[in-house]
C-alpha cells in the first residue's frame, strides 16, 4: 500500500485547496478518497460540507465517496462494502482499491479478535463478498470452516496474546525514572 505516497499527495492537495478557490470535482474526489484511506473521517465530513451543492449534485462519484464516509462514521461495514462496489474513475481506482483491502483486513482482524466462531452467512453479509472470495480469504488466514447442521461456521485462528507489561512494572519504572530526575 502507498500510505507514504498518499501522505505527500494529501499535503499537496490541501495546499492547493488553500491557494485556489475554484476547484473541480476530480480534485475533491481524490482528496476525499485519501481522507477515507487515512481514516480521517472528520476531515472528509468537513470537506463534504465545503464542496458546493452544484458539484455534489453533478458528480455521482463524490456522492458515492460521501456514502463510504457515512458508513465508516457509523461503523457499518456492510454498507461500506456495498457502497464501495462502484465503477470508480481511473484517478481514484487505486486509492479506493487500497481502501477496500485495508478495510477488509480490518474486518477480518476485528472478527478474529471478537469471535471464536461466526456463521459464514453473517460474515458474507458483513463483508459483501462472494462465497468463493470468502473461502479464499479464510484459507489465506488459516481459518477453518465447519458444518453446523445445515449452516457453515467459520472458526478464526486463535491468536497468541501480545505480551503486556504489568501495570505494577510500569509504575515501578516510572517511579525510578522520576526519582532519578529529582536527584
Amino acid at each position: 500500500m502507498q500510505s507514504d505516497n498518499y501522505s505527500e499527495t494529501l499535503r499537496q492537495l490541501e495546499n492547493e485547496e488553500l491557494e485556489n478557490t475554484a476547484l473541480g470535482a476530480e480534485f475533491y474526489q481524490k482528496l476525499m478518497a485519501i481522507y477515507l484511506y487515512q481514516n480521517k473521517l472528520a476531515n472528509a465530513k468537513l470537506l463534504w460540507m465545503r464542496i458546493s451543492d452544484n458539484l455534489k449534485e453533478q458528480n455521482k462519484e463524490l456522492a458515492q465517496l460521501n456514502l463510504l464516509n457515512l458508513a465508516l462514521q457509523n461503523n457499518n461495514y456492510s454498507d461500506f462494502f456495498k457502497h464501495i462496489k462502484y465503477e470508480w474513475s481511473d484517478a481514484n481506482k487505486s486509492i479506493v482499491n487500497d481502501l477496500l483491502v485495508k478495510k477488509r483486513e480490518e474486518l477480518f482482524n476485528l472478527t478474529a479478535t471478537a469471535y471464536v466462531s461466526i456463521y459464514e452467512q453473517n460474515l458474507l453479509e458483513m463483508a459483501q463478498m462472494t462465497p468463493d472470495e470468502l473461502r479464499n480469504a479464510c484459507l489465506d488466514l488459516d481459518w477453518t470452516r465447519e458444518l453446523d447442521g445445515d449452516k457453515h461456521i467459520i472458526l478464526p485462528k486463535i491468536r497468541e496474546p501480545t505480551p503486556r507489561v504489568a501495570s505494577d512494572d510500569q509504575l515501578l519504572k516510572l517511579t525510578e525514572f522520576v526519582s532519578f530526575l529529582e536527584n
